[in-house]
């Protein structure tokens, strides 16, 4: 695939979960061939969640979607193995993508990282998509009112303020491969997606945050469009931030972890407006101010998607990504 700019063989990580990486990755594959997604793997709703309890299987949604978004047959592929059966029969609920990658494992008899590899070369996507590890991990929470809760859906449909994050089994360990890419990159993407679930999760993984904090690479934080009701209420980009930094110095890490913030200036239609609303969402608010005495970059423009309001429009993240990576 031809890109719009030589990156110079610059190693770029994209660390993440859900819809939000996946459409930061069909802009990256772009710009650099040399490209890694760290996809979290805490999911245990929908066909992840059964596809975990029925075949002990780690989450495979967002590592399919990942897939998909970085291979070079994408919308043919897309329709296909996006496909989700209809709720009625053995198969209800289940997408192709999901089922091939339980497959693969069965057939092969290789665990989930490999069936993952294995499907990206069936694929010949650009890049490689990591799962962050392969040990069966839940996300757990200790909520505002000391109540512990486990299971990223359960915590979702809590309302009840987070006081903190946890991951169990405690001795969870990222996969080496996440470790040595993150090591050896030049940028690092952090964002966008939902904070708790599909971010800090990431950080939550024993060596993952110490790997950053060595890292020569410049850190960037892709900030949300608009805020999830399910993860956090704030509108503030500054709130999102603050809260990578504290669980970066939670893990025993001095210094900051973000060097770049990337986040949405553009005004919103009031369509969108109202369509964010009707789901308890408004645009994430970029101020700047917070970051007016600090060494953090802003990165401010208008990314504004008036299709998909919730996603970062990818013809103007484009250009914002490829002087970023031409520097």
């Amino acid at each position: 695939m031809p890109k719009d700019i030589n990156a110079g063989g610059k190693r770029v990580v994209a660390i993440g979960g859900g819809t939000g990486l996946a459409n930061l990755l069909r802009v990256l594959k772009k710009l650099t061939d040399n490209l890694t997604a760290v996809v979290a793997m805490t999911d245990n709703g929908g066909s992840s969640g059964k596809l975990r309890q029925e075949f002990g299987m780690l989450p495979p949604g967002d590592v399919r979607s990942c897939i998909l978004a970085l291979s070079h047959s994408e919308l043919e592929m897309e329709r296909l193995l996006a496909y989700r059966f209809p709720e009625e029969g053995t198969l209800s609920g289940h997408t192709v993508g999901n089922i091939l990658l339980a497959a693969i494992m069965q057939v092969e008899g290789v665990d989930f990282a490999e069936a993952a590899a294995r499907l990206s070369a069936l694929l010949a996507v650009t890049g490689r998509v990591l799962p962050a590890t392969t040990d069966d991990v839940t996300l757990g929470a200790v909520l505002e009112d000391g109540e512990v809760i486990c299971g990223e859906t359960e915590i979702a449909a809590d309302r009840r303020a987070i006081k903190r994050l946890f991951l169990r089994p405690a001795d969870c360990r990222p996969q080496a491969e996440v470790l040595q890419a993150i090591t050896e990159a030049d940028y690092i993407f952090i964002g966008p997606g939902s904070i708790y679930s599909s971010l800090i999760s990431n950080l939550l993984l024993p060596g993952v945050a110490d790997a950053l904090a060595k890292s020569p690479a410049k850190i960037c934080y892709l900030a949300n469009m608009a805020t999830e009701p399910a993860e956090l209420i704030q509108a503030e980009m500054s709130m999102y931030w603050h809260l990578l930094e504290e669980y970066f110095a939670n893990a025993g890490c001095t210094g900051r972890l973000v060097d770049v913030i990337i986040a949405n200036n553009g005004a919103y239609s009031a369509e969108a407006l109202a369509a964010l609303a009707q789901k308890q969402s408004q645009p994430v608010i970029c101020d700047a101010a917070e970051l007016a005495f600090s060494p953090v970059r802003l990165i401010a423009a208008d990314l504004v998607d008036e299709v998909n309001f919730w996603q970062h429009n990818r013809d103007k993240l484009l250009p914002v990504l490829k002087n970023l990576l031409a520097e």
